[in-house]
């Protein structure tokens, strides 16, 4: 493939992971999906990056889903290795021990929104539209889709969502908890995305990797197992290298000097 596809960009402790296909909406194919999660798998082990911002090139899209000419022709044997592939590389981005952030610029459709439901939370532009339109096409989401999005606004707008194929509007995924801040004008998503970046980059990088890890086992166990894994995670965090420095500089009123690992 010519074209570079993922552009990386790193400042200080936060990096941004761009889709770099606007004249194809930044579609998705399974080699720009293993790109991205490799690039993202980097930075995170780089021990110099804190936060990242994932995006795509332009206002017009931060993905509009799968590549099509990829998919068709496939059996359904052929399928599967391509889905479990996907949702593999999707999985390891979720699971990234370095909090991913979705900055959403435009269409996140089909595997782009499951991109999207994936990052550890997504702020928007107000061009930002969401849909899952696979069952228009005689397909279903096949990245993660039909249980992400119902864990994060339930079961019901999520079958609504998938079985009309009606797209999700930027004011309306703010309220229904798909992104986490009210949507700004589309000049000013990047210095969003990068603020909060730098904010999470700010945070001791042992206890936000902890948060994930106990919000992600928490999504799939039960109460009391989640509750463990917290009192394990939290006195780790007590006891650790990290806890005293945030301490002493609360105490010391100045800002604290995190290692990179505790």
């Amino acid at each position: 493939m010519s074209e570079q596809c993922v552009v990386v960009e790193c400042n200080e402790a936060v990096a941004t992971v761009r889709i770099d296909r606007p004249h194809a909406y930044n579609a998705l194919n399974a080699a720009i999906l293993q790109r991205i999660c490799q690039e993202i798998s980097g930075l995170a082990k780089s021990g110099d990056v804190r936060a990242i911002v994932l995006t795509g090139t332009g206002d017009k899209a931060f993905s509009a889903g799968a590549d099509l000419d990829e998919l068709a022709g496939l059996s359904a044997a052929d399928a599967v290795p391509l889905m479990r592939a996907g949702q593999a590389a999707i999985r390891s981005i979720e699971q990234s021990p370095v909090p991913v952030i979705a900055a959403v610029n435009g269409l996140a459709l089909g595997g782009g929104f499951e991109l999207v439901l994936a990052c550890s939370f997504a702020v928007a532009s107000t061009r930002a539209a969401f849909a899952l339109p696979e069952a228009g096409l005689g397909l279903i989401p096949g990245y993660g889709g039909t249980q992400r999005l119902a864990r994060t606004v339930g079961p019901g707008v999520a079958r609504h969502a998938m079985l009309t194929g009606h797209r999700i509007d930027a004011e309306r995924a703010y309220h229904l908890g798909i992104t986490v801040l009210p949507p700004v004008a589309p000049g000013d998503l990047t210095s969003l995305a990068l603020h909060t970046a730098g904010e999470v980059s700010k945070r001791g990088p042992a206890a936000c990797q902890a948060i994930l890890d106990a919000v992600d086992f928490g999504l799939d166990n039960t109460l009391d197992a989640g509750l463990a894994l917290e009192t394990q995670l939290a006195a780790r965090a007590i006891g650790g290298a990290e806890s005293t420095e945030g301490v002493a500089a609360f105490k010391q009123k100045r800002t604290p000097e995190f290692g990179v690992k505790a």
